[in-house]
């Protein structure tokens, strides 16, 4: 999760969370007729980790990355191609049988199997598969990294929404209590026993305790519909929370244990884990540089065959001919022409099988590639290499860096959220037992109805700190449970 996730998380926690509509189809229900759903926090978290666009991204980036190891892990195979090539050709051609100039149609058919193999290239496959590797491996821990931003995205809203539903209703009993205020003291105007001005403040507190429960009810439409859009839910939705156990006996750890947690979190925590297999794969990027200086061996092998329509052989056509030469032999003396006996002969087409038993041909070649000049490019791509390798070493060290930061600050809001709802519970339990000594001696006419109010006034501001204290101890506490435990 980024930067920005932490100090949204951390800080200000309260303020309204951006979330965009989801859009997986499948998820939204068919009819915009209003549903009832009660929910838990790990079911919300479920269903917003499938409808997250961001999520299904992630996946699609880890497949595209398994894909690509899995094409270089079959690319150390031996290439086999086969081949056919079947030509016509017409007007002046070279007779393939005789390599003599015909005018002639002559009818061609060519066909083979090749193989090519690559025995050696300075270790790059070798190195290119463990490198896709590792960015496979890192793939996988950034779909976690990204599970966990929508985790946290969900809890902020879970927990906002709680904040918002208790808060409403602190502020329906504080209308409640000042509707019962109004009468009490219009029966006391009535009687004579008060003056008529306690009831103008009376209804002016009430006044002002329905503005607060119009704002309220008005926060808590708001940070339910973010947690419906998170869920990719219609805004129509009925929405019902459980709500979450607040283990008050908890005792954060101090300060000075935030170490300790970062100890327990870099071992597990997916941004972390990723940033160290890019660093490794960026090693391997170097030595990737490095093999292009290498040699190649290359084996290669292929057989094929051809034919052609004008490829003819001589056969006899009758019996032996005698013929007279111009040559002579001299016998005692006396000269004799020399006669020989040639057989008469033709010509006639090969059969096209057997053309291609007689024309067939085979290879067997070893190459050997010794790169000596190419433009410098193993000395700058080495260069490039180094220089992404301590691109990758710096951001893991920041992520690193940042994990420590934020982990400190977790712990040191989890101590002062802690130290602020208990010093927030004493605090309300001493103004309810001071608006309840109020209320008997505004009862009995003996307060007027300003001290009353203010002492009412106290009471409430104190109720709503302690109600957002409480939900932002438990946001606290899961936050640094989290980085103990990687889980909520």
């Amino acid at each position: 999760m980024n930067r920005f996730l932490y100090t949204a998380l951390l800080t200000g926690w309260l303020g309204s969370a951006y979330a965009q509509p989801l859009h997986t189809a499948g998820q939204v229900p068919a009819t915009d007729e209003p549903i009832s759903v009660t929910m838990t926090l790990d079911q919300c978290i479920a269903l917003a980790i499938d409808n997250q666009p961001s999520i299904r991204q992630a996946q699609l980036q880890q497949q595209l990355a398994d894909n690509t190891v899995e094409q270089t892990r079959k690319s150390q195979l031996p290439v086999v191609s086969a081949f056919t090539n079947q030509g016509q050709n017409f007007g002046r051609n070279v007779d393939p049988y005789t390599n003599s100039i015909t005018n002639s149609q002559i009818a061609t058919s060519t066909l083979g199997v090749g193989a090519s193999w690559t025995v050696f290239n300075g270790f790059q496959l070798k190195n290119t598969l463990a490198q896709q590797n590792l960015t496979a491996q890192a793939s996988q821990f950034e779909l976690a990294a990204t599970k966990n931003a929508v985790t946290f995205n969900v809890l902020l809203a879970y927990l906002q929404v709680l904040t918002a539903q208790d808060l409403d209703r602190a502020s329906m009993m504080q209308v409640q209590v000042s509707q019962a205020l109004v009468d009490r003291t219009e029966k006391l105007v009535k009687a004579g026993t008060t003056a008529p001005y306690n009831l103008y403040d009376a209804r002016s507190q009430l006044a002002n305790d329905q503005i607060q429960h119009v704002q309220t009810e008005t926060n808590r439409k708001t940070a339910l519909l973010t947690l419906l859009q998170l869920l990719n839910l219609p805004a129509t939705t009925q929405l019902v929370l459980d709500h979450i156990n607040d283990p008050s006996t908890v005792t954060p750890p101090s300060p000075g244990n935030a170490y300790q947690v970062y100890s327990q979190a870099q071992t597990f925590m997916p941004d972390v884990l990723a940033a160290n297999l890019r660093t490794k794969a960026s090693q391997l990027g170097l030595k990737l540089a490095k093999g292009l200086a290498y040699p190649s061996v290359t084996l290669n092998a292929s057989w094929g065959t051809s034919y052609s329509s004008a490829a003819r052989r001589s056969v006899m056509t009758g019996d032996m001919v005698e013929q007279t030469t111009t040559g002579f032999v001299d016998v005692s003396g006396q000269s004799y022409p020399v006669r020989v006996l040639t057989p008469v002969t033709g010509a006639e087409d090969i059969a096209y099988f057997q053309q291609l038993t007689n024309n067939q041909y085979k290879s067997l070649t070893l190459s050997i590639r010794i790169p000596i000049l190419n433009g410098f490019q193993v000395r700058y791509r080495t260069t490039n290499a180094r220089l992404q390798q301590q691109l990758a070493e710096s951001q893991a060290e920041s992520t690193r860096r940042n994990l420590r930061q934020t982990i400190d600050q977790s712990v040191t809001q989890q101590q002062n959220a802690y130290d602020r709802y208990t010093a927030l519970s004493a605090q309300v339990t001493t103004l309810t037992q001071s608006f309840q000594a109020a209320e008997a001696r505004y009862n009995a006419g003996l307060l007027p109805a300003v001290d009353y109010n203010l002492a009412k006034s106290n009471l409430d501001k104190a109720t709503i700190s302690l109600i957002q204290a409480r939900y932002e101890r438990i946001l606290r506490d899961r936050i640094v449970h989290f980085y103990q435990s990687g889980a909520l």
